[in-house]
């Protein structure tokens, strides 16, 4: 089969390649183009690549220009750990960290949230199936020592396809998915795509051996998941640490070091993370030394870490959106008046500020793909965004029919700044109008749970990153938790997904994007940059919204 690459295919390198003036790298980007790569080399910035897989074992693994120090324990403090390793149970993007570190997908993003060969070899479309094939890397080792095969993949994508969120997507847009020999996946489409690859990205969408996943269905966790990454969970106890220790049979790509993609040179013999629900804890353990990385930092706490020496902090720009989500299935917020007046009660500045502070940490941006010189970026349907209007709140309150009912918002201190300080706000300013909020307040990991059935909440606190095309953000699949149904909603998304032409899709997207702010399924406060602090000597720390969480390229330097 001829390796190819429909019109959407370029479509989406193009967006991609735009992005990399968004996330303010001074790469000069060459026009995209379909190429194929030896493992190793560096193809041109925004070109869609077929690479060839490179492996090697960890030690020797290709790293980025300027190798770092191998050996020691990484001890990173967080928020939270997810209640489990598997990713496919949860559409909280927090529970997938584990998994981030110990699995591998097919594609990876690399930093400008470009789609690149990871267990994947080469890929190729075949618009007269249609269908996507994938040759896969050979000799790839799962952690128990097996060897990676069709089956495995075809059951690990069987069982994404079949979840809620990013996984709803993949079951839309494919008939079958089958192995035609050892190392080659098929899958038979229902209609042209060119977003495959990028779906592929997501942590959900990891490969595990299907020896592991055991017949288990999405919402049936795997007690062990066995996967290919670069490290290994050896002890695991959400309420104290996760223990990964590096996995010496890693089989590693041999491409640079980008993002989540290319090689995995795993520094640290260990990665060890803590839970430390409060964030001057995690700031005192990384000042005492007790950890190497604090994740999750107020911006509060930025001036003084500046100014110490035996530390740097790590701003990570136009990082994600801070939101409310609504149950829009049942109960008072499934009444659309009542969701607009909510919205134009909101002034979000003060929101915002009470999150993260710093006026240099935030934007009031209404749009639902944060960076701001991206062909995604949108304002549309938003006049006015972040102040309130007084009047129409009354009127739409009156027209809702609300009768003082209390609203249950789901939200929790461990993500304080993203998730309480902003709920608390809009609390306040609620309750001037007479709309009742009681926040209910429970461990992160828990309103992951209560959250998936709508008799349990009215809103719920959440955040969203960017995602490497609009059709992939979790939000506008109804199976969402919030179990927004839309007909238009859903015509919008089909034509993004099969549309080929640019100038169209960004088109349609606008549309989407008005209708948001007709429905309000869902209300953005603000876009943050993300805060975090590392010891003097940590290696490898990135600044890209791509691979915030990835912790498996970076060194402790001890």
């Amino acid at each position: 089969m001829s390796k190819k690459m429909t019109g959407w295919s370029i479509v989406l390198v193009t967006m991609l390649t735009m992005l990399l003036a968004a996330c303010g790298d001074s790469a000069t980007a060459t026009p995209p183009a379909a190429t194929t790569a030896a493992a190793g080399s560096t193809p041109a910035a925004g070109a869609a690549t077929t690479a060839a897989a490179g492996s090697t074992t960890a030690a020797g693994a290709a790293t980025t220009a300027s190798a770092v120090k191998r050996g020691g324990d990484l001890k990173i403090a967080v928020s939270a750990l997810p209640a489990q390793v598997d990713p496919v149970v949860s559409t909280l993007g927090t529970q997938w960290l584990i998994a981030t570190q110990v699995c591998e997908g097919l594609f990876a993003t690399d930093d400008n949230y470009a789609p690149q060969p990871m267990l994947a070899e080469s890929s190729s479309y075949d618009p007269n199936g249609p269908t996507f094939t994938v040759k896969l890397r050979t000799g790839v080792k799962f952690q128990d020592g097996s060897t990676m095969t069709a089956d495995d993949v075809v059951a690990s994508l069987q069982r994404y396809a079949g979840s809620a969120g990013t996984g709803a997507i993949l079951k839309g847009l494919v008939k079958e998915i089958k192995a035609t020999d050892a190392s080659t996946v098929v899958m038979s489409l229902n209609q042209q795509t060119g977003i495959i690859p990028a779906l592929l990205t997501l942590t959900p969408a990891v490969i595990m051996s299907k020896a592991s996943i055991n017949g288990a269905n999405s919402s049936t966790p795997v007690a062990n998941p066995v996967c290919t990454g670069p490290y290994k969970v050896t002890d695991y106890k959400p309420d104290q640490q996760a223990v990964l220790t590096r996995f010496e049979n890693y089989t590693s790509r041999t491409d640079p070091t980008n993002g989540a993609a290319g090689a995995k040179p795993a520094p640290a013999d260990r990665i060890i993370i803590v839970p430390q629900s409060e964030s001057s804890v995690r700031r005192d353990s990384l000042l005492t030394g007790s950890v190497d990385i604090a994740t999750g930092l107020p911006f509060d706490f930025y001036d003084a870490l500046n100014s110490n020496s035996a530390v740097k902090p790590v701003i990570i720009k136009d990082n994600q959106s801070l939101t409310m989500v609504f149950n829009t299935k049942q109960g008072p917020t499934a009444n659309v008046k009542l969701r607009q007046a909510i919205y134009y009660a909101l002034d979000m500045d003060p929101i915002m500020q009470a999150a993260i502070g710093n006026p240099n940490f935030y934007s009031i941006d209404p749009s639902w793909y944060p960076f701001p010189n991206a062909i995604w970026h949108s304002t549309s349907g938003a006049d006015n965004f972040g102040k309130s209007n007084p009047d129409k709140v009354k009127q739409l309150l009156a027209d809702s029919g609300y009768k003082g009912e209390t609203l249950r918002w789901l939200t929790s201190k461990d993500n304080f700044n993203e998730w309480y300080l902003p709920a608390q706000t809009v609390q306040q300013q609620l309750d001037k109008y007479g709309i009742k909020v009681d926040l209910q307040l429970m461990p992160a990991a828990t309103v992951a749970q209560k959250r998936t059935d709508p008799a349990n909440f009215e809103i719920f606190s959440s955040f969203l990153p960017a995602y490497p095309d609009p059709t992939l953000i979790p939000y506008l699949q109804s199976t969402f938790p919030g179990f927004w149904t839309n007909s238009t909603k859903d015509d919008l998304v089909k034509k993004l997904q099969t549309t080929s032409d640019q100038s169209q899709r960004v088109e349609i997207w606008n549309q989407l994007h008005a209708l948001l702010y007709q429905e309000f399924p869902y209300i953005k406060f603000g876009t943050e940059a993300a805060f975090s602090a590392v010891g003097k000597n940590v290696m490898g720390y990135s600044t890209s919204p791509a691979n915030a969480s990835v912790f498996y390229n970076i060194s402790p330097g001890k």
